[in-house]
Parts: C-alpha cells; sequence; structure tokens
C-alpha cells in the first residue's frame, strides 16, 4: 500500500469521526431544547394559574348573591341554584365537552343563579385554553370564604426515573393549612392523576 493511500484512508476515518461527533452535538441539542420547552410550558401554565384565580374572585364579588345560592347564606328571599360550587372529578371534567350555558349572560339580563351558571362555564372554559388539561374545584361559602383550586398537567413533574409524580391531597388538619404546602396540595374530591399539580387560593367575596 502506498503513503498516498494509506494517508487517504485515515483522511477518511477523521470525516467519519467529525461526522459522528457532530451528530452526538445535535442529539444533545434536540434533547436540550425538549427539556426546555417542557419547563417552558410549565412556567407559562404558573403564570396562567394566577389570572384565572383572579378571573373567578372577581366574578364572585360581583355576583355575591349568585354565591349565595350555594351557600345557603340568605338574606330575606330564597336564592336558587349552586352558586360557585365546582366538585367534580378531575377525569370528569377533562372529558366534558366544553359547552356554553342555555342563557348568555354577556349579552341578556340574568338572574344572581343565571349569572353563577354562567360564570362557571366561561371559567370551566377559560382554564382548558389556558392551561395543558386545565380543570378546577371550588369549596366553600360567602361568609368564610371560598377555596378555588386549580388543577392542570405539568410535564416536568416527574421523579428521577421519569415517572410521573402523585401530588399530595390537602387535608382539614390545623397544623397542614398553617403551611405553604396547603396552596400546593390537591383537592382530595378531585381525584387528580400522577402528574397533575394544583394550586389553591381562598377567595373572600
Amino acid at each position: 500500500m502506498t503513503f498516498r493511500a494509506r494517508q487517504s484512508g485515515v483522511a477518511l476515518i477523521e470525516a467519519l469521526v467529525a461526522l459522528l461527533v457532530f451528530s452526538l452535538g445535535l442529539v444533545a441539542i434536540a434533547s436540550l431544547l425538549a427539556v426546555a420547552l417542557k419547563y417552558q410550558t410549565g412556567n407559562v401554565a404558573r403564570l396562567n394559574v394566577s389570572a384565572v384565580i383572579d378571573d373567578l374572585s372577581e366574578r364572585i364579588r360581583v355576583n355575591a348573591p349568585g354565591a349565595n345560592g350555594y351557600s345557603g347564606v340568605v338574606a330575606g328571599v330564597g336564592v336558587e341554584g349552586k352558586g360557585y360550587l365546582l366538585t367534580d372529578a378531575y377525569s370528569e371534567q377533562i372529558t366534558e365537552v366544553a359547552t356554553e350555558p342555555a342563557k348568555d349572560c354577556a349579552s341578556a339580563v340574568c338572574t344572581p343563579a343565571e349569572l353563577a351558571v354562567f360564570d362557571l362555564a366561561r371559567w370551566k372554559n377559560i382554564l382548558r385554553a389556558g392551561l395543558p388539561g386545565g380543570a378546577g374545584y371550588v369549596t366553600g361559602d360567602v361568609r368564610a370564604g371560598f377555596d378555588v383550586s386549580v388543577m392542570w398537567f405539568d410535564k416536568s413533574a416527574v421523579d428521577e426515573n421519569g415517572n410521573a409524580l402523585k401530588q399530595a391531597a390537602c387535608t382539614k388538619k390545623k397544623e397542614d393549612l398553617q403551611t405553604g404546602s396547603a396552596r400546593f396540595c390537591c383537592p382530595e374530591g378531585a381525584k387528580a392523576p400522577a402528574g397533575v399539580r394544583c394550586y389553591t387560593a381562598r377567595v373572600l367575596p
């Protein structure tokens, strides 16, 4: 074998090694971008959480008589409806078809109970549109306030093995209610599956 032939063989090997290194670099960049996109989606969801809670809190404050329909706090006359109660399980909400209430209170005069139904339907649609796997859970009354929970699917909520994490369920124990973690637990009645994040805030009408 001549020197020129040996030199050509070495050059070919060098080119193949360079191609391999370049390919590995592209794979690493693609993986990095995928992880960055996953966390970016989670950050956007967290930013939207406070906005959707503020949205419902304003609706409740504007329609306190409609909130009374749920709580049973009535001044003089009976009030129909469930108000802003939302206690459907997470799985029921995400499989539910988005619908508008029969009466459009944005363009028609509604009773407080009808307005509460309209507000809650609109809010559920906002959750679906603004959060991945978005759903809500609302309990409480106008005297003590409403506990408004927002739930969403978070791809970044995984352990070191890549398995989806299940967030702790809320308890009514006094020692738990006094901790910051009470804001991040999932309502027990919502039956949120692994991978679902929750955030709870108290809304006072």
